[in-house]
């Protein structure tokens, strides 16, 4: 265990100095690469060199749910800080993450992540949590990025699956943009929550099929998120908290 938690702090290390490096990159880069595809390079990057070192193998099956050129809304259950990059890893989509304002508050990341356009939300305010609900609908609707949402709100402590929250769905409803059921495994078994201590792995993501919302009336949305965790819920047996 004492050499498991030393590695671990070996990997930490060298991920903090990724995240500096390459947001310090974004953010001098910004100025003259705005338009171009280097952020999501830069991402990718970071992603890579984070999974590399940390020795975790991520797999995806469903691919061919996804239809060429197609922008969607990808909506995951979440029980480990590598969720999200085992999603940019496996999902060939310019993704952006729904992320709480706290997050772009840290200096020199939060600010690269405001710069490269992930989406602010205030949980704290509900009129600003609406607003930023609407503001991110009126991006999806011009932009073809992809918001990866988690609705649990927070990591799984138990590996299972939480009640999911309906901001991802009122987001969906108002772009008209489908849903994208992801299902991710093992990523609880590299990093559980209140733990650093990360074990070498494999995730392995499940894209299913697009869930339609154009047309949908928006008093719909919380028969939607029942829909969309029941889809994730039977490809983790047993995970169901309702």
């Amino acid at each position: 265990m004492i050499l498991k938690k030393l590695t671990s702090a070996v990997s930490i290390f060298f991920i903090a100095v990724y995240t500096v490096v390459l947001s310090l990159a974004g953010y001098i880069a910004y100025p003259f690469f705005r338009k171009s595809g280097v952020f999501d390079f830069l991402t990718r990057l970071w992603t890579m060199l984070l999974l590399t070192t940390c020795r975790i193998k991520v797999s995806v099956e469903g691919l061919d749910n996804l239809e060429e050129g197609k922008s969607y809304v990808f909506v995951a259950n979440h029980q480990s800080h590598f969720d999200i990059p085992a999603c940019f890893k496996v999902i060939p989509r310019k993704l952006r993450m729904l992320a709480k304002k706290e997050l772009f508050r840290i200096p020199v990341f939060g600010w690269s992540m405001a710069m490269i356009g992930h989406i602010v939300i205030d949980r704290e305010n509900r009129e600003r949590a609406v607003k930023s609900v609407d503001e991110a609908a009126d991006r999806l609707r011009t932009e073809d990025i992809c918001p990866v949402i988690f609705p649990e709100g927070t990591r799984s402590s138990d590996g299972k699956i939480q009640k999911f929250k309906k901001g991802a769905f009122v987001l969906a409803i108002k772009a008209e943009r489908e849903i994208v059921p992801v299902t991710i495994l093992g990523s609880r078994d590299v990093l559980p929550k209140k733990t650093w201590v990360i074990s070498p792995g494999h995730i392995h993501v499940i894209l299913d099929k697009p869930v339609v919302t154009k047309g949908m009336d928006y008093k719909k949305r919380d028969e939607l998120a029942v829909q969309i965790q029941e889809v994730i819920e039977k490809k983790i047996p047993g995970t169901s908290n309702r």
